[in-house]
């Protein structure tokens, strides 16, 4: 397939490379800078011991022969991004949270999905990625798409998991992300420590049972079980909402934990521990952004 990725982000960088090794790959990056340096130096991908350089096209937009554009930038982004994407026959999003879902099944493509990517990808610089930890990609359809595109993206070691419902798969990595990186980032900890932590894990359960307060078809014991799991599969991993944080750049809070204050007040629940997460996360970032 001829699939055009936008975005050059950690995951950007990662679909990129794999998707390289079957696939005729082009990459549109936001800065002019990381463009040049990709075309000469390409992408640096570490795992374990081992280090292997890809190399991609770099394009401002996708070429007119695109069978799949993936949108790989973060949530906030997607509102500048969107108006300039061409059409194409499939159009993949993989974004955190659940805020996008609405916008993404109005837009005018013939097929469109979802991803839920369970990989620990970390970005180095500009070019290079560290692999943490292979898992899967979860992919359902928003729109007209089926289990053929799940097929045909999957790879050697590259595994992708058809899931009937977009809505549903995005609530399952949504209570990941938004117990785990709000945690993470304002007490400037690991993902395994949330677990290792006795105090940490009663507040890690408290959040896991008000999630299940406002996603009822799962239990708090059920909810609690998976972020557990993940925080011990990730032990030695920083968030993406911690590694912005310590950068001082905008973090996807709204997306996460905004999205799922949304979701309470449609169906008139308290969820008091996740209000106090966001205004707290939202303060650091008034902080630096006064700075």
């Amino acid at each position: 397939m001829n699939i055009h990725i936008i975005g050059g982000g950690a995951i950007g960088l990662f679909f990129a490379a794999e998707w390289s090794k079957e696939h005729s790959v082009t990459l549109q990056t936001k800065t002019h800078s990381q463009k040049v340096l990709l075309e000469s130096n390409g992408i640096c991908v570490r795992e374990k011991n081992s280090e292997a350089v890809y190399f991609v096209d770099l394009a401002d937009k996708a070429p007119e022969k695109t069978d799949l554009i993936a949108v790989a930038v973060k949530q906030y982004h997607l509102a500048f991004v969107l108006p300039e994407i061409p059409l194409a026959p499939s159009i993949l999003f993989m974004q955190n949270g659940l805020s996008h879902l609405e916008k993404i099944k109005t837009l005018p493509y013939t097929n469109v999905y979802a991803a839920s990517v369970e990989h620990g990808i970390v970005k180095k610089d500009n070019r290079t990625i560290q692999v943490n930890g292979r898992n899967q990609t979860k992919l359902a359809s928003v729109k007209g798409g089926t289990k053929v595109m799940a097929d045909k993206l999957q790879g050697q070691n590259f595994l992708f998991h058809w899931m009937e419902d977009a809505y549903y798969m995005l609530v399952d990595k949504l209570a990941a992300n938004a117990v785990i990186n709000p945690l993470t980032a304002l007490l400037n900890v690991k993902n395994g420590t949330l677990a290792e932590n006795s105090f940490y894990r009663s507040l890690l359960e408290t959040l896991c049972f008000e999630f299940s307060l406002v996603f009822p078809y799962k239990t708090k014991k059920e909810i609690t079980s998976s972020v557990l799991g993940i925080c011990l599969k990730t032990a030695g991993n920083e968030s993406s909402m911690l590694k912005d944080i310590k950068t001082g750049r905008q973090t996807e809070i709204d997306a996460i934990v905004g999205a799922l204050l949304k979701e309470a007040e449609k169906k008139n629940v308290s969820i008091p521990a996740f209000q106090l997460l966001y205004e707290l996360v939202k303060g650091k970032e008034a902080e630096y952004k006064e700075k």
